[in-house]
């Protein structure tokens, strides 16, 4: 008898053959998920960890892999605990609801608000070229202007600026040219953006 008394503690204090009431996902499961969306859309739009910027111990790639990691866990128990609730106990949870609605709303923002653009942060870009522009040789290196990661920005003798993004794993390089008064030349793709302002492409090896 002591020993079913125990038991029936152990499983929740139910009756012997009584199953307990599953656990629904919580507000711990949906700080963790919050938090990786939270990661996630500013590593999507550059915003944060950058090479450049603040923390910049802490690496773009690792933090990818960290998110991607702590929505598969996530995910599975929230799959789990939802099975359970909806499932073996035949009964309905809120706390199953705001777990994927955090998913929706950081995929939906994704879709839906447009990346910030060269010509949104153009002020800033004109404000660095003003600093070096004739002058042959200038540079300057390893800063950002809002999401983009400048390696180096340098005057060359002919009067354009060129501002060179932060090369990546891939052999491509890409970057900004002020060419006020000839398109550049010996690039692999040439856009023009507006006025004397180029993006370029550039394939190395």
């Amino acid at each position: 008898m002591a020993v079913m008394k125990e038991i029936n503690k152990w499983i929740g204090s139910r009756p012997t053959g009584a199953p307990t009431r599953s656990t629904s996902p919580g507000p711990i499961l949906l700080a963790f998920v919050t938090v990786a969306v939270i990661v996630w859309v500013c590593l999507d739009r550059n915003w944060w960890p950058s090479p450049f910027g603040p923390y910049t111990w802490l690496d773009p790639l690792l933090a990818a892999m960290a998110c991607v990691l702590v929505f598969l866990v996530t995910g599975l128990i929230w799959a789990i605990r939802t099975l359970y609730v909806l499932g073996r106990d035949q009964r309905w949870a809120w706390w199953v609801v705001p777990a994927p609605a955090v998913v929706l709303t950081g995929l939906a923002f994704l879709a839906l608000m447009p990346s910030t653009s060269f010509l949104d942060e153009r002020s800033e870009f004109e404000a660095i070229t003003v600093a070096i522009h004739n002058k042959p040789g200038a540079y300057r290196e390893h800063f950002q202007i809002g999401p983009f990661d400048i390696r180096r920005a340098s005057s060359s003798p002919t009067g354009e600026v060129y501002f060179a993004g932060n090369a990546g794993i891939f052999s491509t390089s890409t970057g900004w040219v002020y060419s006020p008064d000839t398109e550049p030349a010996g690039f692999t793709t040439l856009t023009h953006l507006d006025g004397p302002w180029y993006e370029y492409e550039y394939a190395r090896g």
